[in-house]
C-alpha cells in the first residue's frame, strides 16, 4: 500500500507524537512501526486500526490517499486500454479525454494515413457527430452521400447514418470528431 508509510509519518509527527509512543499506544513494535513508515512492510488491517485508534483517526481517514491513488492509477490504465484505437486501413482515433462513460460528449483525435480510411460507423438514433478537420483533406462517406472537407472545415451530422471516413491525398489528415452521447 503505497503510501500509508508516508500518511502514518505524517500524521504521528502533526500530532507531535514519537514512534516510542505510538508502539507503547498500540503495542506494535517499533522497529515494525519504522519499516510501516518506510513503506518496508504493509502490516496487517488489525495493525492500521490500532495506528488509526493511536492516532486519533477514522481507519478510512489513514486510507483516503491511498484510495485516491488507487482510482488515479486504474483510470490510468483504463486509459491506457482505450485511448487510443488502431485501424488496420490506415486509421488512429485518440481519446482526448478520460472517464468518457460518464461524460455527455466524446472528443476524439483521428489521424488517417494517405489513402487511409475508418471503418464504417453507425451509432444510436439520438447521437451527433461533429468534425473539424485540423489539417489535410477528409473525404466522409455519410450513408449514399460523399462530402470532400478541407483543413478548417466542418461538418455536423446524425451520427445513426452509417459513415466512415477516408484520406484521398498524399499526406496525413487530422480531424476532431466529437461525439454524443458517448458510446463505445
Amino acid at each position: 500500500m503505497k503510501g500509508l508509510g508516508h500518511k502514518i509519518r505524517t500524521l504521528r509527527k502533526a500530532r507531535k507524537l514519537t514512534l516510542v509512543e505510538i508502539a507503547e499506544k498500540t503495542g506494535i513494535d517499533q522497529a515494525t512501526l519504522s519499516r510501516l513508515e518506510n513503506e518496508k512492510m504493509t502490516g496487517t488491517l488489525d495493525s492500521h486500526m490500532r495506528i488509526a485508534d493511536a492516532l486519533g483517526v477514522r481507519l478510512p481517514d489513514l486510507y483516503d490517499q491511498i484510495v485516491n491513488k488507487v482510482h488515479e492509477t486504474r483510470e490510468r490504465i483504463i486509459r491506457q486500454k482505450i485511448s487510443t484505437f488502431s485501424h488496420s486501413s490506415g486509421a488512429v482515433s485518440e481519446l482526448l479525454t478520460t472517464g468518457i462513460l460518464q461524460k455527455k460528449m466524446m472528443p476524439v483525435l483521428i489521424k488517417i494515413k494517405p489513402h487511409g480510411h475508418t471503418e464504417n460507423e453507425e451509432y444510436t438514433a439520438t447521437s451527433e457527430r461533429f468534425i473539424y478537420v485540423l489539417k489535410g483533406i477528409l473525404e466522409i462517406n455519410l450513408g449514399k452521400e460523399k462530402r470532400v472537407l478541407n483543413t478548417h472545415e466542418t461538418l455536423y451530422f446524425n451520427a445513426s447514418t452509417p459513415h466512415h471516413f477516408k484520406n484521398p491525398s498524399k499526406s496525413e489528415s487530422w480531424c476532431l470528431s466529437v461525439l454524443t452521447p458517448t458510446s463505445l
